[in-house]
């Protein structure tokens, strides 16, 4: 049983998940990075003077602790992991003097990064992604690639979470994770993917009803929060892309916490 996460929301070359990762390593039951890795903010505080070396800390993180650590991808991530999805929703900012570098370390290491991961505490599953599931962008998935009976669509069931982790295998699959939505673009869809999702897409009304949306909670970053906000909470789901680490524990009545609002109990 899950007791304890760290999250990590967006890092873009930060530095702010090395000091509550090592405090808290021990003493949590899983750490969960969602995503951003490279492509930081100009004049921002707290980067990393090396990118790629904050990057590859992270991924020897990861190696040193499977079980413990996941690493999720998000759309800064795979427009250098995937060609396909870097043509069809490169995203900006991206680093095109170090792209091959970039491009090499998420192929040699593709097996340590997953797009979506389920926890269940206190019986409530927790979904993590880099930007959150939306009804439309399941639909798609759904009616292109998986045909299934929408009746066993649910994303409170581990397996259609391994099925969205799959779509990085696919070329099909990564056609849907480069959809953007209209918050996004000025061609975009109604929603984006996993990995694009803006935070006014999951307001359109009536979607938690159906694709197990209502069962359970959504914990994703991807849309950056100013200064005065630590986090966007509903009831099915938390943005929390803010530069800094979150604990989710069982004996907390908030589901998600900053870590500067937590005592360790």
């Amino acid at each position: 049983m899950t007791n304890r996460i760290l999250v990590v929301p967006d890092v873009h070359g930060r530095l702010f998940w090395k000091e509550p990762v090592m405090k808290y390593l021990d003493d949590v039951d899983r750490v969960v990075f969602l995503g951003d890795y490279l492509d930081p903010y100009e004049d921002e505080d707290g980067v990393a003077d090396d990118i790629y070396q904050n990057l590859m800390e992270i991924i020897a993180l990861k190696q040193e602790n499977m079980e413990k650590v996941v690493l999720l991808k998000g759309n800064h991530d795979q427009h250098y992991a995937s060609e396909r999805f870097e043509e069809l929703a490169g995203g900006t900012r991206m680093d095109q003097q170090n792209w091959n570098k970039y491009h090499q370390a998420f192929v040699d290491y593709k097996n340590l990064f997953k797009i979506a991961h389920i926890e269940t505490i206190n019986a409530l599953p927790y979904v993590f992604t880099h930007a959150g599931l939306t009804l439309y962008w399941l639909k798609k998935v759904n009616d292109i690639i998986w045909q299934l009976p929408d009746n066993l669509v649910s994303i409170d069931n581990p397996t259609i979470i391994e099925r969205i982790n799959q779509l990085d295998d696919d070329g099909k699959g990564q056609d849907m994770l480069a959809i953007i939505g209209t918050y996004r673009s000025w061609f975009g869809e109604k929603t984006g993917s996993v990995l694009w999702a803006d935070i006014e897409e999951h307001a359109i009304p009536n979607t938690p009803k159906a694709y197990g949306l209502n069962k359970v909670f959504q914990v994703f970053g991807h849309t950056k929060l100013n200064k005065d906000y630590d986090k966007l909470e509903f009831d099915n789901f938390a943005m929390i892309d803010s530069r800094q680490c979150f604990m989710i524990d069982e004996r907390m009545k908030d589901r998600v916490v900053p870590l500067k609002d937590y005592q360790f109990m």
